[in-house]
């Protein structure tokens, strides 16, 4: 559906719910006379982004919050859910739709790097480690938040683009909970719930919440005849809560995730003819010559292929009677005119992942403005992957059985003095962190699947990261000290030593090397890193409704070693495996707005922004001798600029109308790179992040009969075309088109029974659309793409106790 249709599909629809809200205005008007002059601007909303509890609209930081009614009433289930309700979030697809990242402000991870995310998800504040990049699943949440830019000094691990930040609900005082069941198509279903129960008044309260989630995949795989994007997933959460004594509180929270299924697959989406491995003519084994050739090319003559006695292309044929004879030029046609939602892929296509998290905290009230808190964290996050990378049919590059299995583990400790100092006009938080984290990866890479071309690498890493940081950080009031009311500034400095450890396992493939070779290598390299992040801010609370700040910030990403690369000691411009630190430094001018313009209940929030990152980490994919590798790079010089905005207008008590736009223009300003020691090329295209997305939505809540209420909501998300690869100067196919959703939801909820009925629809208009890819055109001559969901709908059933 084009643009047009969709944009004006969208305005009937919000047109609908006015007219639908005109006349349901009669029914609302007694409870309107009944609210105050800031109806509609809702409760306030608490976020922690300077770790400490504020109101959204007095946080000098640049912060998007979903609350638990949000996360319901959304559908937000998952990472991909996130992206049409963040401003400014990109929810980005590699391999295939297990393997995501966040992006923010230009600021992301490339598929296959070694490197740390740009932006880092926490999970009551424990940082979980992101390596393998699975999807997880949202439940009993309490909010998401969502922080943007340079995340330096008051988290665990630096961060340079930002945090999301998930809490889940507490135990409290009061025995009840809730149940919900979900069923849509595609054999979709989902069942959720969790009680709390007090187990001794409000001194011990306890909370356990489950989910299970299952579903048929979105693609058909004609060539074996399977479902490709299965779900199969469930997770327990317990919490505890204990109040030892009225200055002593202990938190503990266990969760366990367990996800089944496979991927979504990647699908060829364009040629590029220059690529340095001839695959458009490798496989147009139709042309028998050429294919002799060619297979005698690669192995120096050992094949001896001939069109008589040894025709390797004939053979070729024989074994794969389901191949295309005209190669990835035809095949590509074929599979444009099949659509994303069936594919042809011979690779293994599987996904397990288990997660087990343990966020314990417990604070000391130390004196009535003062708390120590002390915050344990354990992580395990088990990540195994097997998919077909190239997605075609022809064995190019995939997993193999043993697949990319990534194992992680976590330990975290943090103490801090949280307070107020100086007459209560100084807040702060002062801190030390420790983490020892350990990520064994084991990656199995199947070559060019062309006997007697055929090769099996196996890449086996420890990588081991110990972290020690200090910090502190600070807002004080200058109000008594300059006479003006509501000025403040913020300082903030952290000092942050990490070790890296870096060793190859025997059954990396690097060891069966030739001598000469190996003496070149070493298998057991380490680096140590320092450095100091800072934040700096001057903030003015002009009035109870409005706060104008601005920030400057200063973060950190830490080098390291790629473990797809052979263990040649240095830096990748001198041939090494290794890569340098990443620094991010920002400026940013932000507002904030929660009051009544007019009579009209309004809140919205601006900010403008720019970054300046140098020697960032980016991925390149190239030869490595006769290997095919990506391997990550710093690119010298970046600059990104931008702005954002979002806000609701509530004109009555039964309608709400919203929105958001942003605006980013991310660009390499120096940006020739040596790759693996050769001569500099130009990466040319910034990746993962569109110029331009907003969203727009309306709602509308009418009373219908004592205490049930009818709802209806649309949303509209889009954004313009961006590139997956930093060098689509080589590569003009690695893109991703620009495109539009449009999602519905209905729900009727009766707030005295406990009961309510919802319907959402997404993607209402089966708009097909692209979420990432990977860009291997300058190497294999083709980028794949992966697919958005098609149209689902969702019917759900909950009840409150």
């Amino acid at each position: 559906m084009s643009r047009l249709k969709v944009g004006f599909a969208s305005a009937v629809t919000v047109l609908a719910l006015l007219d639908a809200s005109a006349a349901l205005a009669q029914a609302a008007q007694a409870q309107a006379a009944q609210d105050g002059p800031s109806a509609g601007t809702g409760s306030d909303i608490i976020v922690t982004a300077q770790r400490r509890s504020e109101t959204l609209e007095r946080t000098p930081v640049a912060v998007s919050v979903l609350s638990a009614d949000t996360l319901v009433k959304q559908a937000i289930v998952t990472e991909s859910d996130l992206q049409a309700a963040t401003p400014g979030l990109t929810i980005r697809a590699g391999q295939n739709s297990n393997q995501l990242n966040y992006s923010l402000r230009g600021q992301s991870l490339d598929a296959f790097s070694d490197t740390r995310p740009g932006v880092l998800p926490y999970f009551d504040e424990i940082q979980l480690d992101g390596v393998g990049g699975g999807s997880s699943a949202f439940y009993d949440l309490q909010s998401v938040q969502v922080l943007k830019g340079p995340q330096g000094t008051l988290f665990g691990r630096n961060s340079t683009g930002g945090a999301v930040l998930f809490t889940s609900a507490r135990p409290t005082d009061t025995f009840g909970g809730y149940v919900s069941g979900r069923v849509g198509n595609y054999h979709a279903y989902q069942l959720e719930g969790a009680v709390n129960v007090p187990l001794a008044g409000d001194k011990v309260m306890a909370r356990v919440a489950g989910f299970y989630e299952k579903r048929d995949g979105y693609q058909q795989n004609l060539f074996n005849n399977t479902r490709a994007g299965n779900v199969d997933r469930y997770g327990l959460r317990g919490s505890l809560t204990i109040n030892l004594t009225d200055t002593i509180k202990n938190e503990l929270v266990v969760d366990y995730l367990h996800s089944g299924g496979n991927s979504l697959s990647g699908l060829i989406d364009s040629l590029e003819p220059t690529g340095l491995v001839p695959l458009i003519a490798l496989t147009n084994f139709g042309n028998q010559a050429q294919y002799n050739f060619l297979i005698n090319a690669f192995t120096g003559g050992a094949a001896g292929c001939n069109a008589t006695t040894n025709n390797c292309a004939a053979a070729y044929a024989a074994a794969h009677p389901k191949l295309d004879p005209g190669g990835l030029a035809s095949y590509l046609a074929t599979q444009k005119a099949r659509g994303p939602y069936q594919i042809e892929s011979d690779g293994p296509a599987k996904y397990r992942g288990r997660n087990i998290i343990v966020s314990n905290i417990t604070s000391f009230e130390v004196a009535p403005d003062t708390k120590i808190r002390n915050i344990f964290g354990y992580t395990y996050l088990k990540n195994g992957i097997a998919g077909d990378i190239d997605g075609t049919p022809y064995g190019i590059d995939d997993n193999g059985n043993g697949g990319k299995n990534d194992d992680t583990k976590q330990y975290s400790e943090e103490l801090q003095l949280v307070g107020k100092a100086l007459g209560g006009n100084l807040d702060y938080v002062i801190g030390g962190f420790y983490s020892h984290e350990t990520n064994v990866d084991l990656t199995t890479s199947l070559l060019l699947q062309f006997p007697p071309l055929t090769g099996t690498t196996v890449y086996n890493k420890l990588t081991t990261r110990d972290m020690y940081a200090g910090y502190g950080q600070g807002t004080y009031n200058l109000s008594e000290a300059t006479g003006i009311e509501g000025l403040g500034i913020t300082i903030g400095a952290r000092y942050t030593h990490e070790k890296i450890k870096f060793d190859v396992l025997p059954s990396d493939t690097a060891y069966l090397a030739a001598p000469a070779q190996l003496a070149t290598y070493d298998f057991h390299q380490k680096k140590s890193y320092g450095n100091v992040s800072w934040t700096l801010g001057i903030q003015e609370q002009v009035n109870p409704n409005l706060l104008i700040y601005i920030a400057s910030r200063r973060s950190y990403k830490n080098g390291g070693y790629n473990g797809i690369q052979n263990p040649v000691p240095g830096l990748g411009p001198n041939g090494g495996d290794g890569y340098g630190l990443e620094t991010v430094t920002d400026a940013e001018i932000g507002l904030k707005y929660r009051g009544n313009i007019g009579s009209v209940p309004t809140q919205f929030t601006i900010a403008g922004y720019q970054d300046w990152i140098k020697d960032g980490q980016r991925v390149a994919y190239t030869l490595l001798g006769s290997t095919p590798a990506a391997v990550t790079v710093n690119v010298p010089r970046s600059k990104v600029t931008g702005f954002e905005f979002d806000g609701t207008i509530r004109p009555s008590s039964w309608f709400t109308l919203g929105g958001s736009l942003n605006y980013t223009d991310a660009r390499f300003t120096d940006s020739f790179v040596s790759i693996g020691g050769a001569p500099p090329v130009l990466f040319g295209t910034y990746p993962d992040t569109p110029k331009w997305s907003g969203s727009v939505f309306g709602e509308i809540e009418v009373p219908v009969r004592n205490s049930i209420t009818a709802s209806l909501r649309s949303d509209l998300y889009s954004q313009s075309f961006f590139w997956f690869a930093s060098t689509g100067n080589r590569s003009p196919g690695a893109r991703i088109e620009g495109y539009t959703l449009v999602n519905f939801r209905a729900g009727l909820a009766d707030s005295d029974a406990g009961w309510s009925l919802s319907a959402n629809l997404k993607n209402a208009f089966n708009r097909v659309y692209y979420v990432g890819g990977i860009a291997t055109g300058e190497l294999f001559q083709f980028n794949t793409v992966v697919p958005g969901s098609p149209r689902t709908f969702m019917a759900e059933v909950r009840y409150k106790f």
